[in-house]
């Protein structure tokens, strides 16, 4: 999006018009002060004039990108909001496609469908009752079909689930001879004789080899397409209620829609490029929409749809609420940064100027008292303009960061939210898989009767074949009613695990299953079965082919760690952050991060508190999403089984900055007022590092800025250079640090250093030499009450330190809230006798 779209959308963004309003009066107020200067005090605001008008100018680049900013972070906040609505919603759905494939594909390899379809007519009518009975126990465990269909290879319908469909049906449909043609799957959407006569309907059909070279017949499952988009809909559009969520075909008709009066089914959308918040309109209306492609999973493209959320322009902006803002928290964002430091460098310019006019009116109020008087109520104004721009940018600041911060917190939730939902929808998978496998007719008849010859060889046969086209598993072993294997998926297991017992509780679990829709899930442990990983084993009973008593079990041990840690990669993607799946004890089960996992001093419990929405890790700053793992369909939510999983993601916001308050924006006051100013002494404050100094103001002849600073080649002494001081007439004074005096080792922040150019007391009205400090703080009356000489022991070690004074510090001129500070007054004396000491200056390196 163009910034002629940006501003095309600023008057839907109420906040932020609102601060363009706010800041554009602070450059009303700029003005008014700079013309008034010009008018009231000409001579004395000479000086002033230039950086007024300066500052003018900055402030109002300032505004317009400040605007700017607010204006594409929230575009950029509801573009995350649809592209993750949009995102989730068609990669889901190509998830639970591939399974369907899957699906077609493994059961129309079934024997006894095969064997159904090569009887004849009449057997076949004997035998269609016990076949639908089993296409019925299909359908109950993978309950995202809502029919089985077995067809002739001539569309005969030779066994169904649908009662309610009409007999006697021929299917005419193409994908029928496709399907005859091929050996993969079809995938069919549109309107059918095996659907409803007025609705499109999706399916997976499969050919079913008859074992001689030819086709048997045609397997075909009809997927609950609607009801499933539904429940993803219903997930993806979360509180907001005026979301549109559609499908698309290629040719940009809706194929589903999550609200047909809004949006409905059928209806053609202008063509978007996918990625970014694009402005379309449909019916007549402005939408921001963001459309979405399908990424392949496992290498399948899904039906070729995309999905689209979108949101009406009037709508659009009024949702959006950011996470209450922590100013500690540091964000990596350039922009941010960026505008942080140009207010900082505004600021920093106005204090210097005011600095350096109140310390000229203050050594000038003996010659020209009115002059004086203008003067300084000028520079009250200024004070008080950047005192009012520091807010006013601060409060446009604070929206940015907490808009900014909000996106993050809201993706972090979001990929926490997607990665506990791909983990249910997988298990659920696993759930139905060994029920349905305890169905197989071989494995049941191979525990009935383990004497017969053969039958070990042809129970580990089914398994091989099973585990094949399933590659989530580790192994899969057949056990029988004592809990002894009698059968892998694995050839080297008959050396290791054939005879061997599974774990007791497993045996007691699995056989005391009422039905063939219960299951039983092992604790998420390392045993021998998963290879002395951890991971969860699904357990089905076997009964016995004529029913009753049961003969054994089936445990499938899923790949879990494996399996998790793509699923957890795949959600996180390039993001700078780890995810992890976690149980309800805050164990993790898998993680990005495996030293983490391995090693950690915590061991393996998430580092994390659960319900911090912000927290710090290893020195760094993270936005923490977490949600709950609460089941799909049937699955954990009404079959009685739970794992309590959770799905947790940190994102990484920046590293954690311990220096978190600016002294130069707190407001330094006199301690003591008494209203005289007898007995007073004037003092410049300025800052080093964590601390503040002062020097008598009559020593101080200006304030002028580190980037005229000719640093020179020589090791780390005391004199860093020279500057050429107006002060001065120009010439270059040496100027000694004062952090390499004072041994301050805190960091400096970028842009911190001023020179202040200083006189000897010998001679007060000559500039001698400057001192790079770090910034400049006020000019202040301090009364002899609140000075306080150090002691003669204490001057021996640093002799440049004459007394500690007591001022007053607050956020603001109207804060109450004051609290006493220490700010230690110097000796020029000293620092001049240290200048003289260091020799005469080398030759500059660079200018």
């Amino acid at each position: 999006m163009n910034e002629h779209d940006v501003e095309d959308l600023l008057p839907h963004m109420r906040h932020v018009l609102s601060a363009e309003r706010e800041l554009h009066e602070q450059t009303l107020a700029w003005s008014l002060i700079e013309a008034s200067s010009a008018i009231g005090c000409p001579v004395r605001a000479e000086s002033l004039l230039p950086t007024l008008s300066a500052t003018r100018l900055r402030f109002d680049t300032l505004q317009r990108r400040l605007v700017g900013a607010l204006a594409r972070e929230n575009i950029g906040a509801l573009g995350d909001e649809l592209g993750e609505a949009g995102q989730c919603t068609i990669d889901i759905l190509v998830r639970n496609l591939f399974e369907r494939t899957a699906d077609v594909g493994f059961l129309a390899t079934d024997a006894v469908l095969r064997d159904f379809c090569l009887l004849d007519a009449t057997a076949r009518a004997g035998e269609r009752a016990a076949l639908v009975a089993r296409l019925r126990e299909y359908r109950v465990k993978y309950s995202v079909y809502d029919d089985v269909i077995v067809l002739s290879p001539a569309g005969e319908v030779l066994a169904r689930l649908d009662e309610d469909a009409p007999a006697g049906l021929r299917c005419t449909d193409p994908f029928v001879g496709q399907a005859l043609a091929q050996s993969g799957h079809i995938e069919h959407y549109g309107l059918s004789s095996l659907g409803a006569a007025d609705a499109p309907t999706l399916l997976y059909v499969h050919r079913i080899d008859s074992g001689r070279g030819g086709a048997a017949g045609v397997l075909v499952l009809r997927f609950r397409f609607a009801d499933e988009m539904q429940r993803i809909f219903e997930g993806m559009a979360g509180a907001r209620s005026d979301l549109a969520l559609v499908l698309l075909d290629d040719r940009g008709r809706v194929v589903l829609s999550n609200d047909d009066s809004h949006v409905p089914a059928g209806a053609s959308l202008r063509p978007l490029e996918p990625g970014g918040v694009r402005l379309t309109t449909f019916a007549g209306r402005e939408y921001l929409a963001v459309r979405c492609p399908a990424r392949p999973y496992q290498g399948y493209p899904g039906p070729g749809w995309h999905a689209q959320a979108m949101v009406s322009l009037l709508v659009a902006f009024r949702s959006q609420r950011g996470t209450e803002a922590k100013t500690s928290v540091t964000l990596r964002n350039d922009e941010l940064r960026s505008i942080r430091g140009e207010v900082e460098a505004i600021n920093r310019s106005l204090r210097r100027v005011v600095w350096n006019g109140r310390l000229m009116a203050d050594n000038d109020a003996g010659t020209d008292h009115a002059g004086t008087i203008a003067l300084k109520a000028v520079l009250h104004q200024v004070t008080l303009a950047g005192a009012r721009m520091r807010d006013r940018v601060g409060g446009a600041i604070h929206d940015l960061y907490r808009t900014a911060l909000a996106r993050t917190c809201r993706q972090a939730q979001e990929i926490a939210r997607l990665a506990a939902e791909l983990m249910d929808r997988n298990l659920y998978e696993r759930a139905n898989d060994c029920r349905w496998w305890a169905l197989s007719p071989t494995l049941r008849e191979g525990l009935a009767q383990p004497e017969l010859p053969g039958s070990a060889e042809a129970m580990a046969r089914t398994l091989r074949e099973i585990h094949a086209l399933y590659t989530v598993y580790r192994r899969l072993v057949v056990f029988d009613e004592a809990g002894i294997v009698r059968a892998s998926s694995l050839p080297e297991d008959e050396a290791t695990l054939l005879g061997q017992p599974i774990d007791p509780e497993w045996c007691r679990q699995t056989l005391a299953l009422g039905d063939s829709q219960r299951y039983a899930v092992s604790g998420y442990e390392a045993t021998r079965f998963s290879d002395g990983e951890a991971s969860y084993v699904y357990l089905a009973r076997i009964v016995h082919p004529q029913g009753g008593r049961a003969v054994g079990g089936i445990a499938i041990v899923f790949h879990a760690e494996r399996e998790f840690n793509a699923m957890l990669a795949d959600v996180l993607g390039s993001r700078e952050g780890v995810a992890a799946f976690v149980d309800s004890q805050g164990r993790m089960l898998a993680c990005t991060e495996p030293s983490w996992r391995r090693g950690a001093p915590g061991g393996d419990r998430w580092p994390v508190a659960p319900n911090a929405e912000l927290a710090e890790h290893e020195d760094s700053h993270h936005a923490q999403g977490v949600a709950l793992a609460r089941g799909y369909r049937e699955f954990k939510c009404d079959d009685g089984y739970d794992n309590g999983a959770r799905a947790v993601v940190l994102l990484r916001l920046g590293r954690v900055e311990r220096r978190r308050r600016a002294l130069f924006d707190q407001v330094l006051q006199v301690a003591s007022r008494s209203g005289s100013r007898e007995g007073c002494q004037e003092l410049a404050l300025f800052q080093v590092g964590p601390s503040r100094y002062a020097l008598p103001s009559q020593l101080v002849r200006e304030a002028c800025g580190a980037e005229g600073l000719v640093r020179l080649q020589r090791g780390p002494g005391l004199v860093v250079g020279l500057v050429a001081a107006a002060s001065a007439g120009g010439a270059m004074l040496p100027v000694l640090c004062a952090r390499r005096l004072l041994g301050t080792e805190h960091p400096a922040r970028e842009g911190d250093g001023v020179v202040l150019v200083l006189a000897d007391p010998a001679e007060p009205g000559r500039a001698r030499f400057g001192l790079m400090v770090d910034d400049v703080n006020a000019v202040l009356d301090i009364p002899a009450a609140d000075v306080q000489e150090v002691p003669a022991a204490l001057r021996q070690s640093a002799p440049w330190l004459r007394a500690v004074v007591r001022v007053l510090e607050s956020g603001s001129t109207a804060d109450a809230a004051a609290e006493r500070t220490l700010v230690q007054l110097l000796d020029v004396a000293p620092l001049r006798r240290l200048v003289d000491s260091s020799g005469p200056a080398t030759v500059p390196a660079t200018a």
